[in-house]
């Protein structure tokens, strides 16, 4: 049978199958490597040669037709790497230059065939494709019954693809255990690296037609459950690791794709749309509250504004205690602090990051006098409101001085509390070379900072008469299903 009839048969088993770049071992089939380039069409080849195999390229153009006088591989894109690829090691590290030089392709978009060569040609390859998530190819053929040598003639015309399976399809449990407990120790972007990839892997062995399907119709139904759980995961991993970083409207759009793509039930699907909800109201709370003067008081003074915001920091700093990161929980600990008498004052009228004061004092016209009794009770020589710099206005009120204000104009979320205690603990979180210290906090000193963060937390929820353990809940990132 002549080759373009057998390419022709090959193709139509292909189908619109495409491949953008693949690596072929030096081999005599150079008629194997000619099926492949010509029915899979890809547009960078590459050769692992051996001695012996050095006019495999040339014998693999003249059979496509490419082959002219003066030809070089170099004009179809071939790029044929000379050494002596009988030596895994050598198959290794032709590979690493092959990968570097293609490196604006995916992976994905790369394969391997692994039907030619040596022994330890075709298991290095193997070896080092599944490493490197690239798809292995393997041409398979049908035989005449062995003669009376017991020799067999290939089949003409019978080639067809029949890439092994992907191990994954029976291992991807064990990725997957080290994806979940990625996820358990709030690494998200860790857990979705892996989830993603196993579900693009599984998801790609059930598209092989005459592949997992055909083999097995129990494992690929059971593959297609995985599949589709870990496209989950690692959308639920996707929007949690940029909520955890404040990117706000890509988690947003990663949780809505989650809860479209997975629907949850019962208890779970009322926290994870609430904290769809949160992460809608977060977006344009942080837009309306940032940049914007005194207009940004109304968003401030509004718990319903403020909760979520508050929620994400403290959950976030949550997440760094229980990794251990006590410098970073420290530091969304402290603005946990500053938000709510940021809250607070806001109620009072007075934006912290400009404040005016003039208005208060015509309504509270003590205020003054209360405020210096307030720095006589925490030891400091008193020294009355603060006053306008020479440019008119007021510096913008620091953490403890928040809290100086408030307790001088009686604010319940600070009446019969000692503020002392807030100054005293934000020392230990100053110690941290994350503020303006140079060593890192202990558990110890994180763990008095917190209790502190804690109390306060509760009275404002006292003080807004709303449910803490409600808000808490909404807060906290859900473990995966």
């Amino acid at each position: 049978m002549e080759f373009t009839e057998e390419l022709h048969r090959f193709r139509a088993r292909v189908g619109a199958r495409r491949v953008p770049a693949l690596i072929i071992p030096g081999s005599g089939q150079a008629q194997t490597a000619a099926l492949l380039i010509g029915a899979l069409e890809p547009q960078r080849v590459a050769f692992l040669l051996t001695p012996d195999s050095a006019q495999m390229p040339t014998q693999v153009a003249q059979l496509l037709g490419l082959w002219h006088e003066g030809w070089r591989p170099e004009e179809l894109r071939w790029a044929c790497h000379a050494e002596d690829h009988t030596r895994t090691l050598q198959i290794y590290r032709s590979l690493r230059t092959i990968i570097r030089a293609w490196e604006d392709l995916p992976h994905r978009e790369i394969a391997v065939d692994v039907t030619g060569g040596t022994k330890p040609m075709s298991v290095g390859l193997a070896k080092a494709a599944y490493m490197l998530a690239i798809e292995a190819l393997y041409i398979e053929s049908d035989f005449t019954p062995p003669d009376s040598g017991g020799r067999r003639q290939l089949i003409p015309g019978s080639q067809r693809l029949a890439p092994p399976p992907d191990p994954y399809v029976v291992f991807g449990h064990l990725e997957a255990a080290e994806a979940a407990r990625l996820f358990a120790a709030h690494d998200y972007a860790g857990a979705e690296g892996i989830f993603a990839v196993l579900a693009r892997r599984l998801q790609h062995a059930l598209a092989e037609e005459s592949g997992l399907a055909a083999e097995d119709p129990t494992l690929a139904a059971e593959v297609e459950l995985l599949a589709a759980n870990y496209a989950a995961s690692a959308r639920l991993a996707t929007a949690y690791a940029h909520w955890d970083s404040f990117d706000l409207p890509t988690a947003q759009e990663a949780l809505r794709a989650y809860l479209l793509a997975a629907p949850p039930t019962g208890d779970r699907a009322r926290l994870l749309q609430a904290q769809r909800d949160d992460l809608a109201r977060l977006a344009t709370v942080t837009s309306q509250a940032g940049g914007k003067g005194r207009d940004a008081l109304a968003t401030l003074a509004d718990p319903d504004a403020v909760l979520p915001l508050l929620g994400a920091l403290y959950a976030n700093a949550r997440r760094r205690e229980a990794q251990g990161r006590y410098d970073t929980a420290a530091l969304l600990c402290y603005r946990c602090l500053e938000l709510c008498s940021q809250h607070r004052l806001a109620g009072w009228d007075v934006l912290t990051e400009r404040p005016e004061l003039r208005e208060l004092l015509r309504r509270r016209p003590r205020l003054e006098e209360a405020y210096r009794n307030v720095e006589e009770q925490v030891g400091f020589e008193p020294r009355g409101l603060p006053r306008p710099g020479r440019n008119g206005r007021l510096s913008p009120i620091a953490l403890f001085g928040g809290y100086m204000l408030l307790a001088a104009l009686g604010d319940p979320l600070v009446e019969g509390f000692d503020i002392e205690q807030i100054r005293a603990r934000a020392e230990l979180r100053n110690k941290s070379i994350l503020a303006h210290g140079y060593r890192l906090i202990t558990h110890a000193e994180y763990a008095q900072f917190a209790a502190l963060v804690e109390e306060l937390l509760d009275r404002l929820f006292a003080v807004l008469g709303r449910e803490r353990a409600a808000w808490t809940a909404r807060s906290t990132f859900l473990p995966l299903e």
